[in-house]
C-alpha cells in the first residue's frame, strides 16, 4: 500500500530532479555571484551564492525574477525569412562585393559597420582583432560614452566598495547617480556603513530616496563648480573629512562635457579625496559589460553618417529601445531626408540583426529604413542569439573583479556570438580577397593601454604560446593607479550649465541589460510600483 500525499503533490519538483550550478547576475554593473537551479533546460530559481573573496550574500528582485525572459521568443519565428548560414554568408560577401566596385568608381566610401553593445571580453577581442586586419569594418559602440579611458581609475570603484576602505572614510558624495538603480551592492554597503556611525553623505542631483538619510546639495553643475573653487558650504566638510569619497555615474559621460566635469572634480586633489596613499574618486558602472568595454579599447559612438554610409549593417546585442543614442540619430530630420531620398540606398545593402528576440528592433528598421527593406525583405536577415545561460564568457565587473559564466542550458535554435564571428571571419579569409587589408601585417604596439603593453612585452621576452597566459594579474582583479601631482598647467575647460540626470528610470524594467523589458514578472512589478509611488518630485 503506497503511501498517503496530498494531490498536488504528484506536480511538485523533486529536490533529486533540480540541478545546482554558480553563475553572476547580468542585470547590474557588479555581476553579483548567484546560484541557478535549473530543471530540463529551464530555469526555476536564483539564489544569491558565497564567494570567499566577496562579502555580498544579497540579490535584488531583479536579479531573482528577470530569468522569464531569456525563453521568451529567442526561437526562429515564422514570419521573418528564413536563411541559412551559407546564405547569409554568401549575401554578404555578394553585398561587400558590389560595394567595393563603387568605392572604385565613386568617390564615396562604404563599409560593413558593426554597431554593437553588452558584449564579453572575448567577441570584443575578436572584433577588434577582424577590424585591425580588414579596412572596410568599422566598430561602433550604440552609446555614446566619452570617457578616457587610459587608467584603471577613470572606470572602475576604487575605494566605495572595499569594506575596509569605506570603513576608514568619514564623507561620501554622490554625483548624478542612484546606487539603488544602478549598484544594489553599494547602495548596500554605503547604509551599512551610515549605521556604524560617523558617515556623511552627500548628493548632487536629483532627490532620491537611498534608504538611508543623505543632504542634498543641489541639482546643477554650478554646485560642482562652487566646491572646486572652494566657495561651498561643503568644502568644509570636504576638507576636515578622512578619506572621503566621490562617486560619478557612467551615464553622466553621455552629456559633452562629461569629461570636464571629471577635470573640475580633480581640482579637489588639494583636499583630502586625492592623496598618496587615497584615491577617493570611483565610477559606477550601470551595464555588466561596461567596464570591460573601456578595458579593451576606446570605440567611436554611431552616427548618422553611419547609417547612410553603409554596404552591410550588424545589429550585435543592440535593443534599440534602451539607447538614446540611436533614437536620438534616427529622430532627426536631415537622416530621414537622406534616407527618403538616396537613391543609391535601394542597392543591394544587408542589413544583420542579431539580439535575443525578434521583435526587438523590428519598428526601428521599419522606421529608419523603410524605402529600402521594407520592399526588399530579403536584404533583412535575423540572426537569433544565445542567451546569458548559454555562452561561456568573461566579463569585468565595475569593482574590476574577472566574472566568468558557464554553459548551463543547451539548444540547437541558436548561436552565440562567438561562433557567428568566426564564421564570418572564416569567410573573410576566404572569400573577401578583393578588398583592401591594411597595410601594416607587423605586430606593433599601439600605446592606447597599459595592460596592452605589458602584453606585449611579455610576448616579445618571454616563452609563451598565447596572450592569455600571460594575463596572470588579471585573473582575480584589476588593480587602478593614480598620477600624483602632476606638474602639467591645467587647461580651460568648458561645461554647460544644465541639470544632471533626474532618475525617473523605472528599477525593475530599466537599465541596460536586454532582459529586464522582457520580464512578464518585472513588468507587473514595475506596474505594482508605479501606482504606490509618483514619479513628480
Amino acid at each position: 500500500m503506497g503511501a498517503l500525499t496530498l494531490k498536488s503533490f504528484p506536480f511538485e519538483l523533486r529536490g533529486w530532479d533540480i540541478e545546482k550550478f554558480e553563475s553572476i547576475d547580468p542585470t547590474d554593473g557588479f555581476g553579483s555571484n548567484t546560484r541557478v537551479y535549473i530543471n530540463k533546460d529551464q530555469v526555476i530559481q536564483i539564489e544569491p551564492n558565497y564567494k570567499v573573496y566577496t562579502y555580498n550574500t544579497w540579490l535584488t528582485d531583479k536579479g531573482r525574477q528577470f530569468f522569464d525572459s531569456i525563453f521568451g521568443n529567442a526561437t526562429l519565428n515564422a514570419q521573418k525569412p528564413k536563411k541559412s548560414w551559407a546564405n547569409i554568408l554568401k549575401s554578404l560577401v555578394h553585398t561587400l562585393y558590389i560595394f567595393d566596385h563603387c568605392n572604385k568608381q565613386q568617390s564615396k566610401n562604404y563599409f560593413f559597420t558593426i554597431v554593437f553593445e553588452n558584449l564579453s571580453i572575448e567577441v570584443l577581442n575578436i572584433l577588434l582583432f577582424m577590424s585591425q586586419n580588414y579596412s572596410f569594418i568599422h566598430l561602433k559602440r550604440a552609446e555614446n560614452i566619452k570617457l578616457k579611458n587610459d587608467l584603471e581609475t577613470n572606470y572602475q570603484l576604487n575605494s566605495a566598495s572595499n569594506k575596509i576602505k569605506l570603513n576608514t572614510s568619514t564623507l561620501c558624495l554622490l554625483i548624478s547617480n542612484n546606487p539603488r538603480y544602478e549598484g544594489y551592492y553599494l547602495n548596500l554597503s554605503l547604509r551599512q556603513r551610515f549605521f556604524k556611525g560617523n558617515l556623511k553623505c552627500l548628493i548632487v542631483g536629483s532627490l532620491i530616496d537611498l534608504t538611508f538619510p543623505i543632504s542634498f546639495l543641489g541639482s546643477n553643475l554650478n554646485t560642482l563648480k562652487t566646491i572646486a573653487e572652494g566657495n561651498h558650504l561643503a568644502c568644509q566638510d570636504l576638507k576636515s573629512a578622512t578619506n572621503p569619497i566621490v562617486i560619478l555615474n557612467s551615464e553622466l559621460f553621455k552629456r559633452n562635457d562629461g569629461n570636464n566635469t571629471v577635470e573640475i572634480l580633480k581640482m579637489l586633489k588639494y583636499t583630502n579625496v586625492f592623496t598618496q596613499s587615497w584615491n577617493g574618486l570611483n565610477l559606477l558602472a550601470s551595464s555588466l559589460s561596461e567596464t570591460g568595454t573601456q578595458s579593451i579599447a576606446k570605440f567611436a559612438p554611431l552616427t548618422s553618417k553611419d547609417l547612410t554610409n553603409f554596404s552591410a549593417l550588424y545589429f550585435l546585442n543592440v535593443t534599440v529601445s534602451n539607447i538614446e543614442n540611436i533614437k536620438r540619430i534616427t529622430e532627426a530630420k536631415l537622416l530621414n531626408h537622406a534616407l527618403t531620398n538616396n537613391k543609391e540606398f535601394n542597392l543591394n545593402k544587408l542589413t544583420l540583426d542579431q539580439n535575443l528576440n525578434f521583435e526587438n528592433n523590428v519598428n526601428f528598421h521599419n522606421k529608419a529604413f523603410k524605402p529600402a527593406l521594407v520592399k526588399n525583405l530579403n536584404k533583412y536577415c535575423y540572426l537569433p542569439s544565445s542567451m546569458f545561460y548559454e555562452n561561456e564568457e568573461t566579463f569585468v565587473n565595475t569593482e574590476g573583479f574577472m566574472k566568468r559564466t558557464t554553459k548551463l542550458i543547451s539548444r540547437k535554435q541558436t548561436k552565440n556570438n562567438w561562433q557567428i564571428l568566426r564564421k564570418f571571419f572564416k569567410q573573410f579569409k576566404s572569400q573577401v580577397t578583393f578588398l583592401n587589408q591594411k597595410d601594416n601585417q607587423i605586430i606593433s604596439f599601439n600605446s592606447k593601454k597599459i595592460d596592452n603593453f605589458k602584453n606585449y612585452v611579455n610576448f616579445h621576452y618571454l616563452a609563451t604560446q598565447s596572450l592569455t597566459n600571460l594575463n596572470f594579474y588579471l585573473t582575480i582583479k584589476t588593480e587602478p593607479f593614480i598620477l600624483y601631482n602632476s606638474r602639467f598647467k591645467t587647461p580651460t575647460k568648458k561645461t554647460f550649465n544644465t541639470k544632471l540626470n533626474y532618475w525617473l528610470d523605472d528599477f525593475f524594467t530599466g537599465g541596460k541589460d536586454e532582459y529586464s523589458q522582457n520580464s512578464l514578472i518585472l513588468t507587473n512589478c514595475s506596474k505594482i510600483s508605479r501606482l504606490e509611488t509618483t514619479n513628480f518630485f
